[in-house]
């Protein structure tokens, strides 16, 4: 797999490069898709409890005490594919309230039936540089989830573009286990990297590694994602949470 994904990209002209991890959107991706004219909400946040108090080399602001919220609109467009967006904010200490830009993506899952279940996110992304110092980028997501009982496993192998001076992939897979414990509730744990350029993977040392504890809780229409946690790189320890509205 990694040598055919070097290959597509070396085909499309690819010069690898370093991503920052996303701050506005943290979340494993289900291979669930809204069905035909069936409109959904997500609402992300997440605080940094601990993070860079300084401006980087590339110009992204501090990002210590920062919350970040993100409107998450989606639509389902047929049987298999739904298309959403991303309005993104954040509120920084001694700035206020700040516009963070805006993706676009579509999402798709295969036509599987058992315990399998796969898709495809794809996105771009248009985001000021004191948030993400490339500016404008996107991500391809490969999904996997499969179901054991009560126990949900799911990981995302994301490969995450920048487009600025050319177009640079950077690897990013996340990864979630939940137990079911009843009706209404999910516990479990959930893992996110940044490992660097596709093609030339970081040392150890520079990747970005974190794992959250969350809890999933379900009410009818209204589900609740929360999680704190943390690990290396800049913003060491977070407090996030999901909010989905269903129809």
């Amino acid at each position: 797999m990694r040598a055919f994904l070097l290959a597509l990209l070396a085909a499309a002209g690819v010069v690898p490069a370093a991503r920052a991890q996303d701050r506005f959107e943290i979340q494993v991706y289900d291979a669930e898709t809204a069905t035909p004219g069936e409109i959904g909400l997500e609402t992300h946040l997440n605080s940094v409890l601990t993070g860079r108090r300084t401006t980087s080399p590339e110009g992204e602001a501090p990002t210590h005490r920062v919350f970040h919220a993100t409107l998450e609109p989606h639509l389902g467009v047929t049987d298999f594919m739904e298309l959403g967006m991303y309005l993104q904010s954040a509120v920084r200490p001694g700035f206020g309230y700040d516009w963070a830009g805006f993706k676009l993506r579509a999402k798709v899952r295969a036509p599987t039936s058992g315990w399998l279940k796969l898709g495809l996110n794809g996105e771009v992304s248009f985001i000021p540089k004191r948030f993400e110092a490339a500016g404008t980028g996107g991500e391809l997501r490969p999904i996997a989830e499969g179901a054991f009982g009560p126990l949900t496993l799911g990981v995302n192998p994301i490969v995450g573009f920048t487009f600025d001076n050319g177009v640079h992939a950077d690897l990013e897979p996340c990864a979630r286990a939940l137990m079911r414990l009843a009706p209404w509730l999910s516990a479990g744990a959930e893992y996110y990297s940044s490992l660097g350029p596709i093609d030339g993977l970081l040392p150890a040392s520079e990747q970005v590694h974190r794992v959250f504890g969350v809890v999933e809780l379900y009410s009818g229409h209204l589900d609740v994602n929360f999680g704190i946690g943390g690990g290396t790189g800049d913003d060491s320890f977070l407090a996030k949470a999901i909010l989905t509205v269903r129809p």
